[in-house]
């Protein structure tokens, strides 16, 4: 069951390290594809903006899309940890 529980908990360490991942990388492959030199501030007013302001915006859209995502796998990764100590103290208990 230990093996079991670490296989998992390596599963969701790296999801959670493929979707930090992901925010840049879809942040930048966004500018790219869609950078015209023009950025939109809070009240839709059009500035001019170089490539890095816009790469900047488009990681945190990006971002605030991912953080539930990342946080339910933090989340999961810690309650596995949690049953794997509890789990383990348990076991130690009833030696």
């Amino acid at each position: 069951m230990n093996r079991s529980i670490n296989f998992i908990k390596l599963i969701f360490l790296a999801l959670a390290l493929l979707l930090c991942l992901a925010v840049p990388i879809i942040g930048l492959v966004s500018t790219t594809v869609n950078w015209e030199g023009i950025c939109y501030g809070p009240t839709n007013n059009a500035r001019e903006c170089s490539w890095w302001q816009f790469a900047w915006d488009e990681m945190f859209w990006t971002l605030m899309f991912f953080i539930p995502f990342v946080f339910i796998t933090a989340l999961a990764w810690i309650g596995m940890a949690l049953f794997q100590f509890v789990a383990h103290q348990w076991e130690k208990r009833k030696r």
